[in-house]
């Protein structure tokens, strides 16, 4: 028998949702400020209302069994009332009617399990939409007897019956495939076969696991193949692979791909960005401007068969659908999510505040598994994603062309903004407190209430005024992460010449406390990347508990295949760079004359590469007859994919390049593509402000400031330069690592241990 269970929120959209795509409601409280509104109407209820009520229901059918799982809002029995509550901050009146029918379909969808469990003659159904602003509420409700309530269910799930088959029908396909699959690539490499038994495990159990595997040994494949064995066995529901690079992406992809010709048939997404894929860029969100919103929610049903039935789906495959049915690209891929057995995506779907993937597997339950590719990077996307700018020229910018009511709400922001001047700053242009800026947070949240009224009146209200868009957007996002606050944060206030240049930042120090959040959501999180050391650093980084399983893979290379060589004789601190550069500019000359093929040397900074490359000149006669390179300062994506066609195309090239930077990592250049790599220093973080707060910060809570703020992120960015070079099996290649601090043992025991290394012959 096929089991299949479904989140009562998803069953009401998929059956009752109606009409255009209408953003003007969604634009909506916080998740935090959602909660606090459902609390504080909790609190007007009378004693006998029970909140989060749980509900679980089954439905059989021959061959199929389908459980509906959710929580009801309230429900009173002694009122014989089931509630729905919809937090908002529009005026009742301006709730589109079709949203305001799925709200009450997913009410009777409630009170019909209810009634059915309690054996009740009837239930009163209520969806009362409270704004969080004015904390006014509006209701609406229907009696509804037991018979009407069964009545409905049956007819829902008749509606739904023609989906739920071909998702139980897919779901046996998908079962068989996966117990018959066999490894596609003919074997595990040495390495692989650990990786997937850890990976299994984990998978398994539940849990957490950090593993460090060399570049080159097929980690994707390895973590994906057991999480697709563990699909078939019921141990999880969805596989989320999250990547930061698009390189990872595509080695997802292309994994899947083969599986898929090896036999698998399983149903997998890859998310694009909503601004990459839309089809009318710079319309509202709306039936009224955009044709791929109207009546989006009526073609939708065609739409998803057709996904669901291709099986694997990537942005082309998605764009086709959606011009074939005229729907919303971005929105049908949101959509699929509750439907689909394997998501491919950048890693903020998952960790971002606006989250959408984490946050659709939390409403559904769904036991998720996150595979975290270059889980390295993770720890820095999140710093950002949890820290939030705001400039007071901006507040000045977005009053220009605003209604009467938004300019007052403008002006109360800017009011609060010339008091954080009035206070006292520990250096003229800088100030850095502990404390959350309260007055300006409340003016900012008056402010987005206003403008999401005028949006419910006028959907396309803000595409007709940028800067005010702009700034709403960006106050979004600033009351978004105060409401994360913590003593992991600081309030960072900095000011240029004029009172306008003002910016006030909520600076997120170590987002280790709610990654951890994120991370306990789910079944279990697989973070793997060829650069973690050391191990007990990054589990801390990353928020991974004391009782993740750390590991590292054994390499599948020869230890030879990989030459490193360490020139200590020439220091590249900062101070003695100017005095070094001539010494350093000879090695280089010296060591690329004696090193043929494509190479890659990588520098620190900008300007310390500039430096270089003009002591360099004439290049014919330091480096001989080579194809030079040089990385822009501004590097576009135009510039990235002409120095990977040269290196495809020829094996003379030197290309001159910044650590840690676009071609420090997240690029693959097989074979002949690139020979050797030289880096000049050790890449560590430059002293400013931020890292001073960083260092103090790691300091007092892990005893390892310098450690944890430069010494560990400086290595990661060499031990990444070191693997560009061997991709596969038969590659070799060669290294040359330049700093007097690999004479110290703190800085060698973070090289990759699975090559040997040598002194330069000069020292």
């Amino acid at each position: 028998m096929t089991e299949l269970s479904i989140a009562v929120a998803d069953l009401a959209r998929f059956c009752h949702r109606r009409g255009d795509i209408d953003h003007r409601f969604k634009a909506a409280p916080t998740g935090a400020q959602g909660v606090a509104g459902h609390q504080r109407l909790y609190a007007r209820r009378p004693a006998t209302y029970r909140s989060e009520y749980a509900v679980e229901w089954q439905h059989a059918e021959p061959g199929l069994l389908l459980t509906l799982r959710g929580r009801a809002d309230g429900y009173d029995p002694q009122q014989g009332l089931v509630e729905e509550i919809k937090t908002c901050r529009t005026a009742p009146d301006t709730i589109p009617e079709p949203v305001a029918q799925m709200h009450l379909a997913q009410g009777k969808l409630y009170a019909a399990i209810i009634a059915a469990e309690a054996n009740l003659p009837a239930l009163e159904v209520r969806v009362t939409w409270f704004n969080i602003d004015t904390e006014e509420e509006f209701s609406r409700s229907e009696q509804c007897s037991r018979e009407a309530l069964d009545h409905f269910l049956q007819a829902t799930l008749t509606r739904f019956g023609h989906w739920l088959h071909t998702l139980a029908q897919s779901r046996q396909q998908r079962d068989a495939s996966i117990l018959a699959l066999a490894f596609p690539y003919g074997g595990f490499r040495r390495g692989q076969r650990e990786i997937a038994e850890l990976a299994y495990k984990c998978v398994h159990q539940g849990g957490q696991l950090l593993l460090e595997a060399p570049t080159g040994i097929g980690k994707t494949a390895a973590f994906l193949f057991p999480a697709l064995k563990a699909l078939a066995t019921g141990r999880h529901d969805t596989i989320l692979f999250l990547t930061s690079k698009t390189v990872g992406r595509r080695a997802a992809q292309a994994a899947l791909a083969d599986f898929a010709a090896g036999g698998l048939r399983a149903s997998a997404l890859s998310l694009t960005a909503k601004d990459s894929i839309c089809f009318s860029p710079g319309r509202a969100c709306h039936g009224d401007d955009c044709p791929f919103a109207r009546n989006y929610y009526d073609k939708l049903p065609a739409a998803l068969y057709a996904a669901i039935e291709q099986g694997v789906l990537q942005r082309d495959d998605i764009e086709a659908i959606a011009r074939r049915f005229e729907v919303c690209p971005y929105e049908l891929t949101l959509d699929l999510l509750p439907w689909v057995d394997i998501v491919v995506a950048d890693l903020h779907y998952v960790y971002s505040l606006t989250a959408t993937v984490g946050s659709q597997q939390d409403a559904d339950g769904k036991r998720w598994t996150v595979l975290l590719d270059e889980a390295h990077n993770l720890p820095g996307r999140a710093r950002g994603m949890y820290s939030a700018t705001l400039h007071k020229a901006a507040v000045l910018q977005a009053r220009r062309g605003a209604t009467a009511e938004i300019q007052k709400a403008l002006a109360r922001v800017n009011r609060q903004f010339l008091s954080l001047l009035k206070q006292p700053w520990q250096e003229p242009q800088f100030h850095s407190g502990d404390s959350p800026p309260e007055g300006l947070l409340h003016a900012l949240q008056a402010f987005a209430g206003t403008v999401s009224e005028a949006m419910a009146q006028e959907p396309a209200f803000l595409q007709q005024h940028r800067d005010l868009m702009d700034f709403y957007f960006d106050t979004l996002q600033f009351l978004r992460v105060a409401e994360l606050w913590g003593e992991d944060f600081r309030l960072q206030l900095t000011q240029g010449d004029q009172k306008q240049s003002l910016g006030v930042t909520l600076n997120c120090l170590d987002p280790a406390r709610l990654l951890s959040a994120r991370h306990g959501r789910a079944h279990a999180v697989l973070a793997f990347s060829a650069t973690l050391s050391p191990l007990p650093w990054s589990r801390a980084a990353l928020g991974l508990g004391e009782q993740a399983v750390c590991s590292r893979a054994s390499s599948p290379f020869a230890s030879t295949q990989l030459r490193v060589s360490l020139a200590t004789g020439i220091d590249t601190r900062y101070h003695q760079r100017q005095r070094t550069l001539g010494d350093l500019t000879q090695l280089l000359c010296r060591w690329l004359r004696e090193t043929p093929g494509n190479c890659i040397v990588y520098f620190p900074s900008y300007h310390y590469l500039q430096d270089a490359i003009a002591l360099l000149q004439p290049v014919e006669s330091t480096l001989g007859p080579r194809e030079v390179w040089l990385q822009a300062r501004q590097q576009g994506e135009q510039e990235r994919a002409q120095l990977l066609q040269l290196l495809e195309q020829r094996e003379d090239v030197v290309a001159f390049c910044i650590l840690g930077g676009v071609f420090g990592e997240g690029i693959d250049l097989p074979g002949k593509r690139l020979s050797s790599v030289a880096v000049v220093g050790i890449g560590m973080p430059q002293l400013n402000r931020d890292t001073r707060e960083l260092q103090a910060w790691h300091q007092q809570r892990h005893g390892a400031g310098f450690e944890y703020t430069f010494l560990y992120p400086g290595m990661q960015k060499v031990d990444q330069a070191l693997g560009r070079v061997v991709r596969r099996l038969d590659d070799t290649g060669s290294a040359l690592l330049i700093d007097p601090r690999y004479r110290q043992r703190q800085y060698r025991e973070l090289l990759p241990p699975w090559w040997e290394y040598q002194y330069w012959p000069e020292n």
